[in-house]
Formats: structure tokens, C-alpha cells, sequence
């Protein structure tokens, strides 16, 4: 006998849902078969759901997918190579290494998994394996790729960070009879209290690599030796670091400018901190877990991706931030952010990796949310309910988002620094 008031239902995917995650699954797939949706960022389908990606040169990327493989993609024919490199287990992280670091011609890339192990592979040819780097006891959930020393970093689960030194010439990876077996040569632990969810190293010198995590934390390595950075001098002394308590849980990514090291959060926020004094110089408050961030210091903004599949553009070189800008385009978790030029990319879990034109989306005048003019007339009528609050209850915030024409000229000047 039925209970009253029970759901019921004899839908496979439907057992063990409550009422209010059946209602995001429906709402999910209604946005999935929205026709602006289906368009908008040109979208490149994976397949399986993208959790990062890294570019590699102009028309390429690396993606790390949930199916347990790492792909290439063709980025102007927006197609995924059938050839993958294969794990035990989801693919997390992906990270390509310098451009004097090949093999036959080739690009080298790195993919990390839940299967503990980390594979370095041709990006011409990923289902070749050249190398296998163990020793971490749990995820790897994180890579970064030194630009132009054969060392690698990864984070994990298990609370650690591991060095990697790959051989000084890639031949030695070619010339190998089978895939090199690697060990790390530092292992960083005790710091940080939970799972390394980010790093990067800054862009200046590749000299610094900074690390956050499940812990809240912040904290910043010397890029060759792994010691633990030292805070400037005078009265405050011991290691640099960012403690928890400005974000109050895990801290997602982490990206690095000359002077600002910006993070975020599960905590609503997305933080620049300025890396010599370690203040909160902005915090950019959202309606949901931020997951990805990425300064674009070139035209003074950052943009930040959250949870339920938004995509933010902030103007930050006023010094109060403020969003100019909108993308309501994925329709779920934005994973990842990266930039090339004045092309803006953007995967999430809804398997899709989506470009922008960075002029085009700043430059538009049709309000907060971003619908290129050849896309209008596919407009939903049911928009989001959070983009609706901002054209319909704040214009003026819309009219304080529209760029001057001093401000025009300025972004012309700015997007030349792009196209070099």
C-alpha cells in the first residue's frame, strides 16, 4: 500500500531521490533542452562531465573527464579525439608541459585520477603511456606543470603535495622500452589539515607555488626545493600563509597574478588577497559556492564560475568590484576557467567546454546577461531566476554595468595588449 504524501515511481533513476533533488534533476534537463542554452559559448560536447582542462597551443585542449579517460579536443572543429588515456578511475586533473618539453614533435600532458596515479602521454597520441608517476595514497586531485623546468606538482586526498622530476631531456621518455616509473622527490605533508584541491604556481617567475584546500587554507612553496616560503620581514615571522577564518570552508581554485593571489570558495566568496601582506584586498560575494576563478589583469577583471553553472565577469580595477557581466550558458557546476588571448573558456559538469570572446562579452550593451546578437532570437522566456532579479528589480545596477565611452576606448586599448 502506497504511503500518502510518498513519492512513487517505477523510473529506475528516480529510487532513492528525494522530492527536492528530483526537482533539480527536472529543472536540470528542461535547461539542457533549452535552445539558447544549446548554443550559447559554441559548445564543444566531451561526452562525459568535464571536471578541468588546460589549453595547449591554439586550437587544442586537454580535458580530464568523469569517464575515467583524458582526452584531446579539437577547439575549432569542437570535437574530441577518439584516442584517450586511460585510468581506473574519474580523471581530475590535466596539466601540459613547456613547450621545449616534447616528444616526436608533440606536446607532453599529464593526467591524474582517483586511481591514485598520475600518466604523462603525447598529446598527438594519449592512449601512448611514457610515464607513470606514483606515491600518492589517495586522489590525486590536482596538477601543475612548471613552464619551463621538467618538474611537476600534484595534490591530494591524502593531505600531501608531491614533487616530481621528470628527465632533464623527453627522449629518455621515448627511448624508454615501457612507461618510466617515477617517484616523487619531495613530499610536502603536515601543513595543511585536509585535501589539496588547487594549485599554481605565479606567473611572474614560476618561482612560487601556492596550494589550498578542503582546510581553508592558503599557503605558498619555493616552486624547486618544496620548503615552505617565509613571511616578509619585521614583526610577523614564520612560514606564508593564509589562515582559515576569511573563508570558512573548502577552498576550490586558486589563480595567481603579479601582485594578487585569487581564491575560491565553497563559502559563497571568491577572495583577492595581496600576496605581500596577505589582506583580503577584495571579496566577491556570490549566491552560491564559487568554483573556479580566473584574472584577466589585462582588462582589469576576474571572472568566477559557481555552482549551479553561472559564470560571473566582475570589474575590478575601479577597486570595488561590481559585475558587468553575466553568462548563463551551463547547466551545471562550472569546473573549470582558462584564457587564451581574448578568448575566455569554460567547462563545467554538463560535459560542455564553451568559449567567449572576452571584447564581445565586455563590450555588450544588451543589460547584465550576455546573449550575443546572433543568439537573440532564440532567447528563452524562462530565464533564470537570479537573472530576472537583476533586469527586472536593479536596472540601475544594469545601467551602472554599461561601459562609457571613455571606458569603450579604454577596453579597445586593453583588448590590443590581448591580441599580442
Amino acid at each position: 500500500m502506497a504511503i500518502a504524501g510518498a513519492n512513487v515511481s517505477t523510473e529506475r533513476r528516480n529510487f532513492f531521490m528525494s522530492s527536492a533533488q528530483l526537482e533539480a534533476l527536472e529543472k536540470k534537463e528542461a535547461l539542457e533542452q533549452d535552445p539558447l542554452r544549446q548554443k550559447l559559448g559554441s559548445p564543444l560536447r566531451a561526452g562525459a562531465r568535464i571536471l578541468s582542462f588546460e589549453l595547449c597551443g591554439d586550437n587544442t585542449a586537454v580535458l580530464a573527464l568523469s569517464s575515467h579517460q583524458a582526452k584531446t579536443a579539437d577547439l575549432a572543429a569542437l570535437e574530441c579525439s577518439q584516442a584517450a588515456a586511460k585510468h581506473a578511475g574519474p580523471v581530475t586533473a590535466v596539466a601540459v608541459l613547456g613547450k621545449n618539453y616534447t616528444v616526436g614533435g608533440s606536446r607532453i600532458a599529464l593526467s591524474a585520477s582517483w586511481d591514485k596515479q598520475i600518466k604523462l602521454w603525447p598529446v598527438d597520441s594519449p592512449q601512448t603511456t611514457l610515464a607513470v608517476l606514483s606515491g600518492h595514497s589517495d586522489f590525486v586531485k590536482c596538477l601543475a606543470a612548471h613552464p619551463t623546468l621538467p618538474i611537476v606538482y600534484s595534490g591530494s586526498a591524502d593531505k600531501s603535495i608531491l614533487y616530481w622530476r621528470l628527465p632533464e631531456s623527453a627522449d629518455a621518455l621515448a627511448q624508454s622500452t615501457g612507461p618510466l616509473k617515477i617517484a616523487p622527490f619531495k613530499t610536502v605533508k603536515g601543513q595543511h589539515t585536509g585535501q589539496i584541491h588547487a594549485l599554481c604556481l605565479d606567473p611572474a617567475s614560476a618561482s612560487i607555488l601556492y596550494s589550498t584546500g578542503s582546510d581553508a587554507s592558503v599557503r605558498a612553496w619555493h616552486a624547486q626545493t618544496g620548503d615552505a616560503i617565509a613571511s616578509a620581514g619585521g614583526s610577523d615571522s614564520g612560514d606564508w600563509h593564509i589562515a582559515r577564518g576569511q573563508h570558512k570552508t573548502n577552498v576550490f581554485d586558486c589563480r595567481a597574478t603579479e601582485n594578487t593571489l585569487w581564491t575560491a570558495s565553497a563559502d559563497n566568496t571568491a577572495i583577492g588577497w595581496d600576496i605581500d601582506t596577505r589582506a583580503a584586498d577584495m571579496v566577491l560575494e556570490h549566491g552560491a559556492a564559487v568554483t573556479a576563478v580566473l584574472p584577466v589583469p589585462q582588462v582589469g577583471v576576474v571572472v568566477t564560475g559557481v555552482r549551479d553553472g553561472a559564470i560571473y565577469v566582475w570589474r575590478v580595477s575601479s577597486g570595488t568590484p561590481e559585475i558587468v557581466r553575466e553568462i548563463h550558458a551551463h547547466t551545471d557546476d562550472v569546473t573549470c576557467l582558462r584564457a587564451a588571448g581574448r578568448v575566455l573558456y569554460s567547462a563545467g559538469l554538463d560535459g560542455t567546454l564553451r568559449r567567449w570572446d572576452i571584447q564581445d562579452v565586455l563590450g555588450f550593451d544588451g543589460g547584465l546577461n550576455y546573449i550575443p546578437a546572433e543568439l537573440q532570437t532564440l532567447e528563452s522566456p524562462q530565464q533564470p531566476q537570479q537573472q530576472r532579479a537583476h533586469e527586472q528589480g536593479s536596472s540601475t545596477s544594469a545601467m551602472q554595468s554599461a561601459l562609457t565611452e571613455e571606458e569603450e576606448r579604454e577596453l579597445a586599448e586593453l583588448m590590443s595588449d590581448l591580441d599580442d
